[in-house]
């Protein structure tokens, strides 16, 4: 059996063991940052078990190596070197430009090494591996298997080093796609919803949506080179579409101890991590045809059983005076607004806010001293019953409800869309609670000119 082969099969799910192989023995041995792939700095470690002042403790150890911790994964930094290389080499040829791989891969190390110790951090390991809700992975695997054969070739900027993508190309399904069957913002919220809700639970913290991408499907000798992902991506979730694999594909991460993590995936299977500070990645080549996977980004927002924590200022995630304040500043010249809310248009009111978030409470006390604003209208036609329906939080519909919320309002502003109970059905499923909720107070199901006929 190969070195390379040996270690899959001694690769973890749940803990952090890795497998040294020698002549005839399997030692167990834990490794962290620079040793499978640079993530700090620009080399791993070259300190290799077999070196003699290794295999005899009694020999004095050589200025180089002092430091340095066991490498017991091979020589990964010709492997390192290699691709670097390769990145170089393709880019020179097709556009004169290989050192945009060097300043991406520059970029990505300065990153990995500044940004999480300047940020807070929501739970103990930073990382859990469970099993997908089976209504929402259902939805994902028939989106899947209707349109995966529609797949289309992503885009990497020149020079981009986070995938091998000018060796081994990637490709999209976008749940986002509206011409793929089943596509679009129904879906999403399906998807999103289901994963707050996980991720909610997992971090103690209400969570507002930022990012849902995929599906990414990488293809054979694929590799992901380690990173965090850019504020304000924090709270996230990887699910395993699909793969036709020869051995697993571990997602490696470099937990909040320090030590390396390999975590194998399963369709159905489902990664929750802190992206913001889990250095994650995939530094080993994928064998097989493919893996296809979904990513869902959440940002904290607050406490579950607190007030919201959005003041304008800073993001609640991020560490006051640390060394990643003055460049958030400067980014973000107006301070701290939602990631989703940049893309909206103006005209919601903080009872939206508040509606979408599912922080009752705080609606509660909003509505007392501003009641008007129960059934005001953003540029989109969207009521704070309507955000409240997006939530899926039942008393967040019923608070609406009983302080005078429309129950047959249409969304969009000239009252052609649908009506909140075929909403609720679109983004929630006939046999949700709040469906229920709103038929009793009188909801219908229409759209349009609808109403009209059903009256």
């Amino acid at each position: 059996m190969t070195h390379r082969r040996l270690l899959v099969a001694c690769l973890s799910i749940t803990l952090l063991v890795q497998c040294l192989a020698s002549n005839t023995t399997a030692i167990p041995v834990k490794y962290g940052v620079d040793t499978s792939w640079p993530m700090h700095y620009g080399r791993v470690s070259t300190n290799y078990p077999w070196l003699p002042h290794n295999l005899d403790p009694t020999l004095p150890v050589p200025d180089e190596y002092k430091g340095m911790p066991i490498q017991p994964l091979g020589n990964k930094q010709k492997d390192y070197e290699d691709f670097m290389q390769s990145c170089v080499d393709y880019y020179d040829k097709t556009r004169g430009k290989g050192q945009r791989c060097w300043d991406t891969e520059n970029d990505r190390l300065t990153m990995t090494l500044r940004q999480p110790k300047c940020m807070y951090n929501y739970t103990k390991t930073g990382f859990m591996k469970m099993r997908a809700p089976d209504h929402v992975f259902q939805l994902l695997k028939t989106f899947w298997d209707k349109n995966k054969h529609k797949k289309k070739p992503e885009r990497w900027t020149t020079g981009n080093i986070y995938t091998n993508h000018w060796l081994s190309p990637s490709y999209m399904v976008s749940v986002e796609d509206t011409d793929l069957e089943g596509g679009g913002y129904v879906l999403k919220q399906h998807v999103w919803n289901a994963a707050r809700d996980t991720i909610q639970e997992w971090t103690g913290h209400k969570l507002a949506e930022c990012s849902l991408y995929g599906i990414r499907i990488y293809t054979e000798s694929a590799m992901l080179a380690p990173h965090v992902d850019r504020n304000p991506l924090v709270s996230s979730a990887i699910i395993n579409v699909d793969q036709d694999v020869d051995e697993p594909w571990p997602l490696e991460v470099i937990g909040h101890d320090g030590i390396a993590y390999n975590i194998t995936m399963e369709p159905g299977d489902l990664v929750l991590y802190e992206s913001h500070s889990i250095i994650h990645g995939r530094q080993f080549p994928l064998k097989g045809r493919f893996m296809a996977n979904i990513f869902i980004h959440f940002e904290p927002i607050g406490p579950i059983d607190g007030a919201v924590l959005v003041d304008g200022d800073l993001p609640p995630y991020l560490i006051p005076g640390s060394e990643e304040e003055p460049r958030w500043r400067t980014s973000n010249p107006n301070g701290h607004v939602l990631f989703g809310q940049r893309q909206f248009t103006t005209g919601s009111t903080e009872a939206h806010e508040l509606a979408q978030f599912g922080d009752l409470a705080s609606l509660s006390r909003y509505l007392d001293e501003h009641p008007e604003v129960v059934e005001h209208r953003d540029k989109n036609g969207w009521t704070p019953l309507a955000e409240g329906i997006r939530s899926g939080k039942i008393e967040v519909v019923e608070l609406l409800l009983n302080r005078g919320s429309e129950v047959n309002a249409q969304v969009l502003q000239d009252q052609s869309g649908p009506s909140m109970v075929k909403l609720a059905k679109e983004l929630l499923g006939e046999d949700h609670a709040i469906v229920g909720l709103l038929v009793s107070r009188g909801g219908r199901d229409f759209t349009g000119d609808e109403t009209t006929a059903e009256l």
